[in-house]
C-alpha cells in the first residue's frame, strides 16, 4: 500500500491521515487502540487525524457497545476530494495565466532621487534602446548643468546605434543645440513656460520617465500603452510646431 499512500498525501492528505485510512480500508471497523497498536502512531495524533477524515467524509464512526470504532467509507469518496483539488488548482492555473498575460498592461511605476539616478537615466536611453530606435524628449533649459549627467559612453553609443531623436525645448535651448544627423527639434512660440520648470521628460521603449532637476527626483512609468500614448500626443505637438 505503499504507493497509494503516496498517492493520497500527494491531493492533500497527511502522512498520519493516508496510514490511517489505508489501514482502515485493510481491516474491519477498529478502535483507536487497534489502530495505535497496528500502525505505531501516538494517540493523540490517532484522534486528530481521525476528527480529520471524517470531516473529509472518508471515515465515518460505527458505534460498538458504550465505544466507538472507525471504518473507511468506500475509497469513491477519494474522487470527489481529488475533484474538489483538481477545480481549486485549475482556478489557480487560470489566475497565474490571466495574471501572465496581463503583466504587460499594468504599469510598473518606480521613483529614484540623486545625481547618480539621473546619470543612470540617461544611460537606460541608449543601453535599453536597439540599433535604429527612436527615442523623444522634452527638454528644459538647462544648458550646461544638463550634460553634466550624460554617463561617459553616452554620446558613443547613442552614435554607434544610429538612434533617431525627437526634441521639443525652447528656442533658446535650441539655439545652443547641435545639429546632427538621426536629430530632430522643434521649439515652442516665446512666451510660454512650459520649460521653466526644469522638468525633463522622455519617450523610449515602453518607457515615460520624468525627471524632476529641482528635486533631482526621477518617476518611471513602464507600460507599453501609456507609452504609445505619450509617444502620439509628442508627434501630434511636434507636427504642430513645424
Amino acid at each position: 500500500m505503499t504507493q497509494k499512500k503516496s498517492a493520497l498525501e500527494k491531493i492533500g492528505l497527511t502522512s498520519e491521515q493516508a496510514t490511517l485510512y489505508t489501514t482502515l480500508v485493510q481491516n474491519n471497523a477498529l478502535s483507536p487502540s487497534d489502530i495505535v497498536r497496528i500502525t505505531k502512531i501516538h494517540r493523540p495524533a490517532v484522534y486528530e487525524a481521525l476528527d480529520q477524515l471524517i470531516t473529509l467524509d472518508l471515515v465515518r464512526v460505527v458505534p460498538f457497545g458504550k465505544n466507538k470504532k472507525y471504518t473507511a467509507e468506500s475509497p469513491e469518496h477519494l474522487e470527489k476530494l481529488f475533484k474538489d483539488i483538481e477545480d481549486d488548482f485549475n482556478s489557480e492555473i487560470y489566475h497565474l495565466q490571466d495574471t501572465f498575460a496581463n503583466k504587460d498592461r499594468k504599469p510598473i511605476v518606480t521613483f529614484a532621487q540623486g545625481d547618480k539616478a539621473i546619470k543612470d537615466t540617461f544611460a537606460d536611453v541608449v543601453h535599453e534602446l536597439k540599433k535604429g530606435d527612436v527615442y523623444y524628449r522634452y527638454s528644459p533649459s538647462l544648458a550646461k548643468e544638463y550634460y553634466k549627467y550624460l554617463p561617459a559612453d553616452y554620446r558613443h553609443l547613442r552614435d554607434k546605434k544610429q538612434l533617431e531623436r525627437f526634441v521639443i525645448t525652447d528656442k533658446e535651448s535650441a539655439a545652443k543645440m547641435s545639429k546632427k544627423l538621426g536629430k530632430g527639434v522643434r521649439t515652442i512660440p516665446k512666451g510660454m513656460e512650459l520649460f521653466d520648470t526644469k522638468v525633463n521628460q522622455w519617450i523610449f521603449g515602453n518607457k515615460v520617465v520624468f525627471v524632476d532637476y529641482n528635486s533631482k527626483s526621477i518617476i518611471t512609468v513602464e507600460n507599453k500603452k501609456i507609452a504609445q500614448f505619450q509617444k502620439a500626443i509628442f508627434k501630434l505637438l511636434y507636427d504642430r510646431l513645424g
